[in-house]
């Protein structure tokens, strides 16, 4: 997630170590519930790519978030990395998960793409649907200010089923259940930015691999024996089957020489500007 802002490696340094490793669980049944009706489109309603599943087994598409104030900012300024300054953004700025209050709970059990979607909505009704990131022009090798559109130059990877939320993967050492991580995942993962990508891998799939060879994952030296051919082939899977926002560069014509393309990083830290 290269040159690429995504493939840095501390956490603390790019989140999008921990955004792009995203995902969730619970498998399918066929005598589940219809999906609650998603609410009309509103600046201040978020429409989830993958869901929140109540108790009641239903899955809540609608989050409403609210314009981040001048006493949000002193609290984001008050976090000491970009990874706790997007978690407080988010307790912040989320105000309900369909007609539910947005408790940290609640919001620890979304999907981790469904909370980079409503970091993508809070940026929206605090400074509107377009952003001005810099990006650098491949031609003239300089850097320019490039204006992004939110809603259409961030791709947005939705969820098929959203009661699918378990994969197995055939690995050397066997079938390999995985569940794609929540918030939980990503505040375990911002809480250990002083880890190295390895031990970050590791805090990964122990939080995501629930059964390797038909055994259960009930500790972290199950994942740590797991070869490493294996456990990059998870780590794999979990980008592939991330829903959510699409955090990479993308590419757009120079305005300037006409002809040039302008490679522009977007990540949450680029949009907040952190």
């Amino acid at each position: 997630m290269s040159t690429k802002t995504g493939n840095t490696v501390k956490a603390a340094e790019n989140p999008d170590l921990v955004n792009q490793m995203v995902a969730q669980t619970l498998a399918s049944v066929d005598t589940t519930p219809e999906p609650v009706a998603v609410m009309p489109p509103s600046d201040n309603l978020v429409t989830l790519p993958g869901g929140y599943l109540n108790p009641a087994g239903e899955v809540i598409k609608t989050v409403e978030v609210r314009e981040l104030n001048g006493k949000d900012e002193e609290a984001i300024a008050r976090t000491t990395s970009m990874g706790k300054a997007i978690l407080t953004i988010l307790q912040r700025g989320t105000v309900k998960v369909g007609d539910m209050p947005a408790t940290e709970e609640l919001l620890d059990g979304l999907l981790a793409g469904d909370r980079d979607a409503i970091m993508l909505g809070i940026y929206k009704a605090t400074f509107g649907k377009t952003a001005d990131i810099q990006g650098v022009c491949l031609k003239e090798n300089k850097f320019l200010d490039v204006k992004i559109d939110i809603d259409h130059d961030i791709e947005v990877r939705k969820m098929e089923d959203p009661y699918k939320r378990k994969f197995t993967l055939d690995c050397k050492v066997g079938p390999v259940d995985v569940v794609l991580p929540t918030g939980y995942v990503q505040k375990d993962l911002v809480n250990n930015t002083d880890k190295t990508v390895s031990e970050l891998t590791t805090i990964l799939l122990e939080n995501c691999v629930v059964s390797i060879n038909g055994s259960p994952v009930i500790g972290k030296a199950q994942v740590q024996n797991l070869g490493i051919n294996d456990r990059r082939m998870i780590a794999e899977a979990l980008n592939k089957h991330s829903i959510g926002p699409v955090f990479e560069e993308i590419t757009l014509t120079c305005t300037d020489c006409g002809d040039g393309e302008v490679t522009v990083p977007i990540n949450l830290g680029t949009l907040f500007r952190f």
